[in-house]
This record gives structure tokens, sequence and C-alpha cells, in this order.
């Protein structure tokens, strides 16, 4: 909430506190001077009868009567001032939770509902026609409290109208052009849903959405070392009702089918026996998965079953997304604020690289080869530190960025390093490495590795083989090559084993245990 939101609901607690204080205070005093009217009461028709009978000498009957008449005057007399007293403190219990003067609250309350005071007119005209009471005065006050009620009504009428009136002068008043800029402004990220999945968004028990949004920036931001831009949230009603896409920069990227009011149940393995449910793909991995009812998440969770709910199902889809799109959601303005937060504290970093050895756009790509292959930026200064070193040398973006990731060895073997402490690897063959850096060509889209398809075709077999039996030993696929054919193995195995981490020998921490469990090209010819 806002700073002035804050400040608006403490007032309101502070006048419900006063409220209630007082409140508490004026009923024990009303309280009071009631039971004692009663017990006043009861004493004295008790003791005026007894007194009538023992000492007056009155019959029973008689005493009673005037003594039972005596006390009803007494009590009349006595329960005018204490209504009195109670209206006032009524009055009082209410101004204590007011800000305005007396005077404009009993104006406001008492002619804010013509319809209360029309009753109240209603009720004087009908006592006036009570034998006994003054019907003159009781007329002439119905007649001023009837003709202000009306007077009210119709001052509320005639606002109402002007209110109207104004209303549809604002819908007919033409409308200023829309200023051409804003119809080519493109979000950096959105997400477009069916209308059978808005209630994700819409504050309560299932809309949780916005706040796992946020939850995902801040995540990414620690991770990566960026921010990602606000991502904007739309329904799209050509969607059907249950589909949502990702778009970035307007296009889309990745799309997903949710049921709202149902749970996701993957079985990890460790599910002892089937549950009955729809069939789906997880949209983050293309796990297979069953949607269950809200009663059938229970027995799926004792059974084995991983269940989550359709929020985090979007959230974990979105955030597999920000990482593989990482190099393309930073941009160069992304990059310029990064810089101008780093000038703060490291100006002689900064003004040391740009502009005089490499311009915002060379460090861009760099930035932007380090994210491709979930390589956090977060360490900046490292970064630019080795820039402005290697930049006089080369202004090739590939080379500059294979001598960042040496840089940020370190953290790159920490984020593929197991819980003991190891880093478990596949390795090239000897013969197959040379093979491979004989082929290198230089292109425009960089340094590739130019083999016969049959050739290729083999080698990306035999390492998704050995990848399969690493991954089923529970390692994270992880290889090791030459520095020298580190990014053109990347680019020849990325579209086969898109999350496959080739790192540099000269990229491993000599203080890290590194086992290898297997190799690659063994059995090739030399």
């Amino acid at each position: 909430i806002t700073q002035d939101e804050a400040r608006r609901r403490r007032r309101e607690v502070e006048r419900e506190a006063d409220f209630y204080g007082a409140m508490d205070g004026a009923s024990k005093f009303v309280k009071g001077d009631a039971i004692a009217a009663m017990l006043i009461a009861a004493v004295n028709i008790v003791a005026g009868v007894v007194i009538g009978i023992v000492q007056l000498g009155i019959p029973p009957a008689q005493a009673l009567q005037r003594f039972a008449l005596l006390t009803i005057g007494d009590g009349l007399v006595s329960q005018i001032p204490a209504l009195l007293i109670s209206t006032a403190t009524g009055i009082i219990v209410t101004r204590a939770a007011s800000e305005a003067n007396l005077g404009n609250d009993v104006s406001r309350q008492l002619l804010s509902n013509p319809k209360a005071l029309a009753v109240v007119a209603a009720l004087l005209g009908a006592l006036a026609l009570v034998p006994g009471l003054p019907t003159l005065s009781l007329m002439a006050i119905a007649a001023g409290v009837g003709g202000v009620a009306y007077l009210t009504r119709q001052s509320q009428q005639r606002q109402l109208a002007l209110a109207a009136a104004q209303e549809a002068a604002a819908l007919a008043a033409p409308k200023e052009p829309e200023s051409p800029s804003a119809l080519l402004a493109v979000d950096p990220m959105e997400i477009e849903i069916g209308y059978g999945l808005i209630g994700l968004v819409e504050a309560g028990e299932r809309g949780n959405l916005l706040d796992r949004i946020t939850a995902i920036r801040r995540q990414t931001a620690l991770e990566l070392g960026f921010i990602v831009p606000t991502i904007r949230i739309r329904d799209n009603l050509q969607l059907s009702p249950n589909s949502y896409v990702i778009k970035l920069r307007g296009v889309e990227i990745a799309r997903g089918e949710l049921l709202a009011n149902h749970y996701l149940a993957m079985n990890s393995g460790l599910a002892s026996e089937e549950i009955e449910g729809i069939e789906a793909r997880e949209p983050a991995f293309g796990l297979p998965a069953l949607w269950i009812t809200g009663a059938q998440r229970e027995q799926a969770e004792l059974l084995g079953y991983t269940v989550v709910d359709p929020s985090s199902v979007l959230a974990t889809h979105l955030t597999e997304v920000i990482k593989a799109h990482a190099a393309d959601i930073l941009g160069r303005q992304d990059l310029q604020v990064l810089l101008n937060s780093l000038k703060v504290d490291y100006p002689a970093v900064v003004d040391d690289l740009i502009p005089g050895v490499l311009t915002v756009g060379e460090v861009h790509r760099v930035l932007q080869n380090l994210l491709r292959e979930r390589v956090s930026i977060r360490d900046l200064v490292t970064i630019l530190e080795t820039l402005a070193a290697r930049g006089r040398q080369t202004r090739d973006p590939d080379l500059l960025t294979e001598y960042v990731r040496q840089a940020l060895a370190r953290a790159i073997c920490q984020q593929y390093r197991e819980s003991n402490g190891q880093l478990y690897v596949l390795t090239l063959a000897p013969q197959l490495e040379q093979r491979l850096a004989a082929s290198l060509q230089q292109t425009d889209q960089g340094m590739v590795i130019s083999l016969e398809p049959s050739f290729a075709q083999r080698l990306l077999q035999d390492l998704v083989a050995e990848l399969e039996k690493m991954v089923a030993q529970g390692h994270q696929p992880v290889i090791v090559c030459s520095p020298r054919i580190r990014l053109a193995f990347k680019r020849l195995t990325e579209r086969v084993v898109p999350h496959l981490a080739v790192l540099a020998y000269n990229e491993l921490n000599p203080k890290l245990e590194v086992n290898a469990v297997g190799i690659v090209g063994g059995d090739y010819d030399e």
C-alpha cells in the first residue's frame, strides 16, 4: 500500500478505537442510570403500599392504586431527563469518531435521508390525532418536518440529474485524438489469458498470480543479475477459456493450458498406484501429468504424486521461459540502467570501459552471450573489468565472452556443483577434439564446426546416449572440452540438447573436485 493509504487506514483504526472506547463508558453510565430508576420505582411501590396500609389505614387495593399511580408519575418525570441524557450521550459518542464539527455532523445525518424525516412527520401527525395531546403544536411540527423532507428529496434529485447531465456531456464531448506513439508501444513481456483463468489474477485464495510474478522477478534478479521488465497481464477473448500465451515484445514464445479449479498431479516415479484425472502435459518441461479435483489432492499426495495449483504451474512455466530467453529480454536500455546504477559505487570501472574501449552495444552482446548459456551477470564489476583489460586486444564479442567466462570460473562451477561438493562431467576423446578443432570455420555467425552430416548425426546420437546415462545417475548434463572448441561445440549441440552445459578446461576451479563419468567419441578412428 502507499503511504497515503497507510495514513488513511491508521486514522480509521484510531476513530474506531475512540468510538468503541466512548461507547463502552457511555453504555455503563446509561445502564447504571436505568438500573437505579428501576430500583427506585420498585421501592416507591412497595414502600408506599406498606406506608398507606400501616400508617394511613388505607385499604390495600386503594393503596396499591394510589402509590402505583404516584410511582408512574415520578418515573415519567425522572426518566425524561434520563432520556435526554442518553440522547446527549449518543451524540457525544458519535462525535468521538468524527473529524467534522457538530453542526455539520447533525445536519448531514438528519438531512441525508428524506425517508427518515417523512416517517417522523407521519408519526407526529398520528400523535396529533390522539385525544388529550396538543393537536396544533404537533401538526405544526409535523408540517415543518415534512417540508424539510420534501425539500431534501428535491435537492437530491436535482444533484442526481446534474451528475447524469455532466456524465452524458462528457461522453458526448469529442475525444482528443490518440497519440500515434502510444499505438506503437510494445510491452517487453506480457501474458494473455483466457476468460476461464481470470480468477488466477483477481484477489482471493486462488488469485495469487501477481504475487508470484513479483517473486519471479526478484528471483531472476538474484540468479541472472538483471531486472526483468514489468510483465503485463491481460485477458484475450480470442483464446480458449483455459489457455494462456506468453509474449516477448508482442511475439508469442510459449503457450499452455490450465484448469482453474483443478490441481496438476505429476508422478515423479514414487507414486504407488494410479489415480483418475484428466491427462495433460506439464507446460514447462512437457512431463506427463493429470488434472485432478481438490477432493483428490490429499489422496494424490499420499500416493506419492507431486501436486501443484494452476498458479504455480504458470509461474514455473514463466520462470523457465524467462531463463531460456534472458538474452532477448535484456535490452540496451536495461543495460544502461545497470551501468548507471553501478557507476554510483564503481565510477572508475564504467568510465575505463565505456566509451573508450568498448561501446554499450558491444558490452550488450557479451552479456547476451553469457545469458544465452544461463551464466549470471550479477557480478557486473568482474565482467566490466575483464572487458576493459581484454577489450584493447580484440573487439570480437565471442572471444570476449570466453575471457569473461574464465574470470567467472568459480561462479560457473558453483552453478553446476552438486551437494557433495563435486562436479560430474563428460569429456571428449582426444581424437574427437582434434577432428572438431580441424573443422572449425569462421562465419558471419561466429566460429562454427563444419562436419559431414553423417558424422555429425553419429556424434550427437552418442552424446545423447552418454547424457542419458549421466542423468540416470542423478547428475546434471555437463561436458568439458578444450577452450578452442567450447563455443563452437555448444552451438553444434544446442539444437539437440539445449540445456547441456559446455565448459572449458580453463573454466574449472582448481580447488573443485571433478569426476569424469563418461567419454564421448572414444571408439572413433583417428
